[in-house]
């Protein structure tokens, strides 16, 4: 049916509501039920009938020549998701969304200039600087609206397991972002904060001297790049699931980088890991020894009672605090017991055993299944770990653009999605503590059981 013929039928089903409910005003009295039901039918036909409307105004507005006659926009630029009305080019950059609906509205606008459709107004100021004429769509590619860029940037701070969210985050304007921190390694008298040194007086003693000792911490985002290929096929037959997907698949690998680095970064063009050192310094990880005797791939309820004492109590009093496992390290929770005489007591599983939820806490910490631990046996298979005690910088939000020149040859259109950051410990070596020789840090772990 034409917009005109539905918008004929919707004619029909709100007077015939109208009809229902002026015949029960006038007889003063609520609808029964069976007017009731008639009435509800009609409210139905029309929702029906007006997202069919809606989805005919989506084709006009692709197909809609850049000359034709354009209503203003609403204030301040922006348009409602749901209106016809096109954004024109003076106001458009106003508007986050660029006037398109979804990601998939724009792919499918893009391809259209791509294709020889013309390059309507909401589409020209965001022609890429690439040199070449920006009225025809060909000419070069088109920066996605930075409402659906802020999508992949969510994504990244919500997904279930991102580890990027419990660090310390610092936005970088420029190249890098420099901090002066803390040189302490020491809790010992004469060496906390690198040198300071307080001491007890008499009247009129001279006070001795002391200097502390500043590092610096440097942050210098790396970038990681995202490039997805998609037949023009697809774009034109499936714009909105399309964007969906492209959504979700950058987002995802974003996530996955971001944090196996945060990780096992080695520093090298990408962030530094917990378990890593920056460059020319151990790690500050404490990794506890396993048991004297202990088999190879195992975790026994002594490793996990010294892991909790090595690590540092303000990291571990502070909230973010988490175990964080490869998924092989389960089976050995569940079965792990603390020697109680001639028997043992289980240590992970609930008292109803198998038949409850398990607690999924270790010292009332929780315990965090993610890729990024290694497998059972190694270090860092399993990992307690307060990540408010590694910092992060990051450039702005995820960069996308799209474009058809690079396959253009294959009728592929290329969709690149770009996020910049950096991150390592603030500690640089484990902490020796002021009485006591086991040295404590924010990130612990347990040595390789072979």
């Amino acid at each position: 049916m034409t917009t005109q013929e539905l918008r004929d039928k919707r004619g029909i089903e709100v007077s015939a509501m109208q009809g229902i409910v002026k015949a029960a005003e006038a007889e003063d009295r609520p609808l029964n039920e069976t007017e009731q039901d008639t009435f509800d039918g009609h409210e139905t036909a029309i929702g029906s009938i007006d997202g069919r409307l809606k989805v005919l105004a989506s084709i006009d507005a692709v197909d809609t020549a850049d000359d034709a006659p354009r209503p203003k926009a609403s204030r301040g630029g922006a348009v409602h998701a749901d209106s016809d009305i096109h954004v024109g080019p003076d106001n458009v950059l106003a508007d986050p969304s660029r006037g398109f609906k979804s990601a998939g509205d724009f792919y499918r606008v893009a391809y259209a200039a791509f294709n020889g459709g013309g390059v309507p107004d909401r589409l020209r100021p965001l022609a890429a600087a690439t040199g070449m004429s920006q009225t025809v769509g060909a000419d070069g590619g088109f920066a996605i609206p930075p409402s659906f860029s802020t999508t992949i940037w969510d994504g990244l701070n919500n997904e279930a397991d991102s580890l990027f969210a419990a660090t310390d985050q610092y936005d970088v304007e420029g190249e890098s972002l420099t901090f002066n921190a803390n040189a302490e390694t020491s809790r010992a008298t004469g060496s906390r904060y690198g040198g300071v040194n307080g001491y007890w007086i008499n009247e009129a003693d001279q006070i001795t001297s002391s200097i502390p000792k500043l590092r610096q911490l440097k942050l210098e985002p790396h970038e990681i790049a995202v490039l997805i290929y998609q037949t023009d096929k697809l774009i034109k037959n499936s714009g909105n699931a399309l964007g969906q997907f492209l959504s979700r698949a950058a987002t995802e690998e974003i996530v996955f980088l971001t944090n196996d680095a945060i990780v096992n970064g080695s520093g090298a063009g990408k962030p530094v890991g917990l378990l890593k050192g920056t460059a020319g310094t151990s790690s500050p990880r404490v990794a506890v020894a396993a048991e004297e005797g202990q088999s190879a791939a195992t975790v026994v309820h002594a490793n996990i009672v010294k892991m909790f004492s090595r690590m540092h109590h303000r990291a571990r009093n502070a909230p973010g605090t988490a175990w964080y496992i490869n998924q092989d390290i389960e089976p050995q929770l569940h079965t792990m017991t603390l020697s109680v005489g001639a028997s043992g007591l289980p240590s992970y599983m609930p008292p109803g055993g198998l038949s409850g939820a398990p607690y999924a806490t270790l010292m009332g910490k929780p315990v965090i299944p993610i890729e990024y631990c290694a497998t059972l046996g190694t270090e860092g298979d399993i990992i307690l770990a307060n990540l408010g005690y590694y910092a992060t910088g990051t450039q702005g939000g995820v960069e996308s653009a799209v474009s058809m020149h690079l396959r253009f040859d294959y009728k592929e259109t290329a969709f690149r999605f770009c996020f910049a950051v950096d991150g390592q410990p603030w500690m640089l070596l484990p902490l020796t503590p002021f009485k006591g020789s086991n040295t404590l840090s924010p990130f612990v772990t347990l040595a390789t059981r072979a």
